[in-house]
């Protein structure tokens, strides 16, 4: 199972020098490096801290089992809430496409 990243240099140099892939309602950007990953939800459309927790269970869950190699964060720019099979689409979507 992967470990969270909490390495503020390796966050920062994924924002940099990441690539980035792209889904309706989800962005991936990753690095080669330590199998790590970071859950984002922003709080400028998701006022409440309740709504932006689920989302990000429902990230991890989506994450959970999932063979990317490499450091990435995942960031959730939807407008509603989502279901869980709507982002396990997506997130396979973006796998294909990495190739993971």
């Amino acid at each position: 199972m992967k470990n969270t990243l909490k390495n503020k240099i390796i966050i920062d140099k994924i924002f940099m020098e990441g690539k980035n892939f792209k889904s309706k309602n989800l962005v991936l950007k990753n690095i080669e490096g330590e199998d790590v990953y970071m859950v984002t939800v922003s709080s400028k459309k998701f006022k409440r801290a309740v709504d932006r927790n689920r989302i990000k269970r429902l990230l991890r869950e989506t994450i959970r089992g999932s063979k990317i190699k490499g450091s990435f964060v995942l960031i959730y720019i939807g407008e509603g809430l989502p279901n869980l099979i709507e982002l396990k689409k997506e997130f396979d979507g973006i796998k294909e496409r990495i190739g993971g």
